[in-house]
């Protein structure tokens, strides 16, 4: 069984699958599409988690009790997505209900019925692909070990990444500076904001949410959608496959592709 787990919005995380937590069953494996004419779409859905909460002793039981409903209210109140997770693949959602069973104070245990609802309900994985402007003399592109693979080169760069999903990706973009317009191409396609990036600051390009955002060096983030290209929409979805990528060089960027499906993978 892969790990089953929530983190919320301030980075608390419910391990499910270990006491006194324990999820008996859902239909977090299960999904539909909606279609018409116009073809298929998805829209907000619901899905609902079988939990056990064992009582390994009265005070402790208790506390797992409070411990499990400030975690996942506390996102609610703030109106943000927590992740519920399975292996390596998440669902942004809110947990916005709780049905309690079999909670007498001698019992063993406690069935707590749990609805989770989400505004986005595609199962993601992140694919990270970082790249540094070329800052060391050499005549072929070079990927350096680690756990996010750094990638160099000369010039114009030129290096390749691969969406490995079956589909078109969404992605996040993330430049920083200091650089003025950057540019990026991704299998031929530019993806190039008309701004100027101080030292320590960078910008996020976020295509689901279609958000163009500047963040400065004391944090503050600045709404830069004017900034965009009006040539080619910086929101396009990178391709399946692998791609060329280029840049001048002269700035780092990070892309972070998501691996979208309707169910988490059972391999």
């Amino acid at each position: 069984m892969k790990d089953i787990y929530y983190i919320n919005s301030q980075n608390y995380k419910l391990d499910l699958l270990s006491p006194p937590y324990m999820l008996q069953t859902g239909d977090i494996f299960d999904y539909s599409w909606n279609y018409d004419k116009g073809g298929f779409t998805k829209v907000t859905a619901e899905k609902t988690l079988l939990l056990s909460i064992l009582n390994i002793g009265r005070q402790q039981y208790y506390e797992a009790i409070d411990h499990f409903a400030e975690v996942t209210e506390i996102d609610v109140l703030e109106k943000r997505p927590g992740r519920l997770y399975v292996g390596e693949f998440y669902l942004k959602c809110n947990i916005h209900a709780s049905t309690k069973s079999e909670w007498e104070n001698d019992i063993e245990l406690l069935d707590n019925e749990i609805a989770l609802v989400t505004d986005h309900p595609f199962w993601i994985r992140e694919h990270p692909h970082l790249f540094k402007a070329s800052e060391v003399t050499s005549t072929n592109n070079k990927r350096y070990p680690g756990r996010y693979a750094y990638r160099y080169a000369n010039g114009l760069n030129n290096t390749k990444l691969v969406n490995p999903h079956y589909a078109e990706a969404n992605f996040i973009l993330r430049i920083y500076g200091p650089c003025v317009k950057p540019s990026v191409y991704i299998g031929g396609y530019e993806y190039h904001v008309e701004i100027i990036l101080e030292a320590g600051e960078y910008l996020e390009i976020d295509s689901t949410e279609e958000t163009v955002t500047k963040i400065m060096l004391s944090g503050i983030r600045v709404n830069s959608f004017h900034y965009r290209s009006f040539a080619n929409s910086i929101f396009r979805p990178i391709p399946p496959g692998e791609q060329d990528v280029s840049w001048d060089g002269s700035f780092d960027f990070d892309l972070i592709l998501f691996e979208e499906r309707s169910e988490p993978r059972w391999s």
